[in-house]
């Protein structure tokens, strides 16, 4: 890979330790993964690839805390968002915490694969949608074959 192309990556860090901090990934395609320590990892992902992380923190009172994050990998010159645990920034696309918030998700998730359909390939603007519908009392946007249809198809419309 030369160096052009690993500036327009997008980084992501995951940790591990046991029933503490667990961090992995629910779907998406990294293109390398590179060993940091014996906890953590970071995963390189090409533009506009999508991805979702799971993070799970427990304290040292027992208080534990879920949330998922559905983000896009920007394209070189695209807008970065700063997060945490994706030094070189991205775009979120859904972020929900809470048990509740994130099992639903998790449920939509599921139910895309069911179809047959990779979470990967969904039109980011549902995941928006999603997350706005979830935030404004649980609503949950279907999203049709024919829609994700519609979406690979002028995806790929030049």
């Amino acid at each position: 890979m030369n160096h052009a192309s690993r500036e327009v990556m997008t980084h992501l860090e995951l940790t591990w330790l046991e029933k503490r901090i667990e961090q992995w990934l629910r779907f998406g395609h990294a293109l390398e993964t590179q060993p940091i320590d014996r906890y953590r990892r970071r995963l390189c992902f090409a533009p506009g690839a999508v991805f979702a992380l799971l993070r799970w923190t427990q304290a040292e009172c027992g208080a534990a805390a879920c949330c998922i994050d559905i983000v896009r990998a920007p394209h070189a010159g695209e807008p970065r968002e700063r997060l945490p645990f994706v030094p070189t920034g991205a775009e979120r696309l859904l972020h929900r915490s809470g048990w509740m918030q994130v099992r639903t998700v998790l449920a939509v998730i599921d139910a895309l694969e069911r179809r047959r359909i990779n979470p990967v390939h969904v039109c980011p603007s549902y995941w928006q949608q999603l997350a706005n519908g979830l935030r404004e009392g649980g609503i949950v946007p279907s999203y049709t074959t024919a829609r994700h249809e519609a979406w690979l198809c002028g995806r790929t419309v030049p």
